[in-house]
């Protein structure tokens, strides 16, 4: 399984594209619209299956569109319970981030514990809200796409509508925090960190 990692947009919102090494891909999150991403999925040959949504924030969704024009036959995804985001720029704050208003209708909403297959990787759903009410993780063999659940020494943002601190941490704690410690955690923004590593040196889940 190959990671490759894209940052963009004014507050740095980590893109991954990620392929099974047969020609099959999926992408998690689209913060802005990347060339170096369309041009590796190119470059390489890459279907992509999925572009799933980890919330619906404005910095995380401004390049959907682009991404599903320049990729037919990719579906996108996003947490059951983040469509009243999604569905409304006022609370996914896609004016002030991207310039215009973003509304995407995804293909398929998922649910705690479901499953989605990108060629030979096969993807859990982690339900964890907290950053928002319908947001989530993604669990692609020992790798974890954390969106804004879980960040290197740090956690996502709760002040923000719908946002629950005490969610978050229970999110945190009884979905996370009981994968194994050498899994690896690729943020929805600053650096990538390992289940192992928070559970050590996290402050704010001592």
């Amino acid at each position: 399984m190959n990671i490759r990692k894209y940052t963009s947009g004014s507050v740095g919102t980590n893109s991954y594209l990620v392929d099974d090494g047969q020609g099959k891909a999926f992408i998690v999150d689209a913060g802005e619209y990347d060339p170096r991403l369309a041009d590796a999925v190119k470059d390489d040959g890459l279907e992509v299956i999925w572009l799933i949504l980890t919330h619906g924030h404005g910095d995380h969704i401004g390049g959907v569109q682009r991404y599903l024009d320049e990729f037919p036959g990719c579906k996108l995804a996003a947490g059951e319970a983040e469509k009243p985001i999604l569905s409304d720029p006022a609370r996914n704050f896609s004016r002030e981030i991207c310039g215009t208003d973003i509304t995407p209708e995804a293909d398929l909403y998922l649910k705690d514990g479901d499953a989605l297959q990108a060629g030979t990787i096969d993807l859990q759903i982690l339900e964890t809200p907290g950053h928002t009410p319908g947001g989530i993780c993604i669990l692609a063999e020992n790798d974890l796409f954390s969106g804004d659940t879980l960040f290197q020494a740090s956690i996502g943002r709760t002040d923000l509508p719908g946002g629950s601190l005490e969610s978050l941490l229970d999110s945190i704690r009884a979905k996370l925090f009981t994968l194994p410690d050498t899994v690896e955690v690729h943020p929805g923004h600053m650096g990538s960190t390992s289940i192992g590593a928070e559970k050590k040196h996290n402050p704010f889940l001592r």
